[in-house]
C-alpha cells in the first residue's frame, strides 16, 4: 500500500495506462470497421478495361484512391514514406491478355506493418481483382454463344449465405475489441504483479516483508496483492462500462454476470503471475516470463488465428492463461446470452488460477529468506 502512495508511476501504469489504451482501441473501431483506406495505384495499361477496373475499386468502401503513380518504384517509395498504406499494380497488357483468354496478371502491394487496414487493403484489391476476372470471363463466355444464365452457373454454381449469429454487422469493434482490450489489460495486470514481486527481492527488503506478515508467505501476498486487486477490479469495472454503455458493445446478459467475471479475472492474472514468479523467482526473469506470456496471450487464445487452424498443443497453451476463460465467458455471456450454468466451468478456472499459486508460494518464501539479487 505504501508504494502505490509513494510511487506515481503505479497509478500512472495501474490506472490511466489501461484506461487509455482501451480507449483508444475502441474509439479507433467505433464506425465498426476501418474504411477508405489510403492506397495508390500504378496504371502501366491506361486501357479502357483498367480504368473501369480502378473506378469500381474507388467505389469499395475499403479503399480510397488517393494518388496515381507512374511506375513501380515511384508508388514503392510513397509507401515507404507513409504517404499511402499500399498500391495496386496493372501490367501493360492487361487487356490484350485479358480478352485474348492468356490470363494477365495484376500485383498488389501491401505494408503490414498497420495489420487493421493492411487487412481491409488486402480484402479490397482481392474483392475487385475477382470481380474483374469473372467479368473478363463472362463477356468472353457471352461472345461464344452461351447464353446468360449458363455463363453464370459456370463462373458461380453454387451461391452461399452468410450467417454469423452474435455479430449478424460484422462489426469489428465487436469481435475484435471483446477480446484485444482485456488481453491488454491483463498484459498491465502482469507487469504489475511480476514488477511488484520482483522489487522486494531486488531492493533487498523481502525479509522484512515476510516478516512483517509473521513469516506467512499466503499472507504476504495476501497483504501485497489484494490493494492492486481491489484499484484494478475498479478499473476494470471503468472499462466495462466504457466497452457496454458508451461504444454500445453487445451485452446480451445479466450485466452482474460481466461484473462478477471481472475481480475474477484480475486475481486470476495476479495468481498467474505469481505462479510464473514461483518457478523464476528473478526480477528480470520473471518479469520476463509474464510479458513473454501477456504478449503471445494474444495469439494462443485464438484472437489473431482460429484454434481449429493451431496445431494441438499449440491451442493447449491457449487453456493455461487466465485470458481464455474470460474470452469465453464474454462470448458466452456478452454476446450470446446463455445461461450462466453453461459458463460455470469458466468462472471456476479463474478461481483455480487464484488459489494454485499458493500451493508453490514456497518457492518465493525460500527466496525471501535467502535473497541473492541476479541483475
Amino acid at each position: 500500500m505504501v508504494q502505490l502512495v509513494r510511487r506515481p508511476m503505479y497509478f500512472l501504469m495501474m490506472v490511466f495506462v489501461p484506461i487509455l489504451g482501451s480507449w483508444m482501441l475502441m474509439d479507433m473501431m467505433k464506425d465498426g470497421v476501418i474504411r477508405e483506406v489510403p492506397v495508390g495505384v500504378v496504371d502501366m495499361d491506361d486501357s479502357e478495361l483498367s480504368r473501369k477496373l480502378l473506378r469500381n475499386m474507388d467505389a469499395l468502401q475499403q479503399v480510397e484512391i488517393r494518388r496515381h503513380y507512374k511506375d513501380f518504384t515511384e508508388a514503392k517509395r510513397a509507401v515507404q514514406r507513409g504517404d499511402i498504406m499500399g498500391f495496386y499494380y496493372i501490367p501493360e497488357d492487361l487487356q490484350e491478355r485479358a480478352l485474348s483468354g492468356r490470363s494477365p496478371e495484376v500485383s498488389y502491394y501491401i505494408n503490414y506493418s498497420y495489420y487493421p487496414p493492411a487487412s481491409m487493403q488486402y480484402k479490397g484489391f482481392k474483392t475487385i481483382s475477382l470481380l474483374t476476372n469473372g467479368g473478363i470471363v463472362q463477356t468472353v463466355l457471352r461472345t461464344v454463344g452461351m447464353p446468360q444464365h449458363s455463363a453464370m452457373a459456370a463462373l458461380q454454381p453454387m451461391v452461399a449465405h452468410s450467417h454469423m449469429p452474435g455479430n449478424p454487422w460484422l462489426n469489428y469493434n465487436y469481435y475484435l475489441n471483446m477480446s484485444f482490450v482485456p488481453c491488454f489489460f491483463a498484459l498491465i495486470i502482469l507487469m504489475i504483479t511480476a514488477f511488484t514481486l520482483g522489487t522486494e527481492l531486488k531492493s533487498g527488503l523481502c525479509r522484512q516483508w515476510l516478516a512483517t506478515a509473521g513469516d506467512n508467505m499466503v499472507l504476504a501476498l495476501t497483504g501485497k496483492l489484494v490493494p492492486h486487486a481491489i484499484l484494478f477490479t475498479v478499473v476494470g469495472w471503468f472499462i466495462q462500462w466504457m466497452m457496454f454503455s458508451v461504444y454500445s458493445l453487445p451485452l446480451n446478459c445479466n450485466p452482474w454476470h460481466m461484473l462478477l467475471a471481472m475481480p475474477l479475472f484480475v486475481m486470476a492474472n495476479q495468481g498467474f503471475a505469481t505462479l510464473m514468479f514461483c518457478f523464476t523467482p528473478s526480477f528480470r526473469l520473471g518479469s520476463t516470463l509474464c510479458t513473454l506470456m501477456g504478449m503471445l496471450s494474444f495469439s494462443f487464445c485464438a484472437f489473431s488465428m482460429p484454434e481449429e487452424a493451431m496445431y494441438p498443443w499449440v491451442a493447449a497453451i491457449g487453456y493455461m492463461v487466465p485470458m481464455k476463460y474470460y474470452f469465453l465467458i464474454s462470448i458466452d455471456q456478452a454476446l450470446n446470452g446463455i445461461g450462466l450454468y453453461y459458463s460455470r466451468v469458466y468462472y471456476a478456472m479463474l478461481g483455480v488460477f487464484i488459489v494454485l499459486p499458493l500451493v508453490m508460494s514456497w518457492r518465493i518464501k525460500h527466496e525471501c529468506l535467502n535473497p541473492i539479487y541476479v541483475p
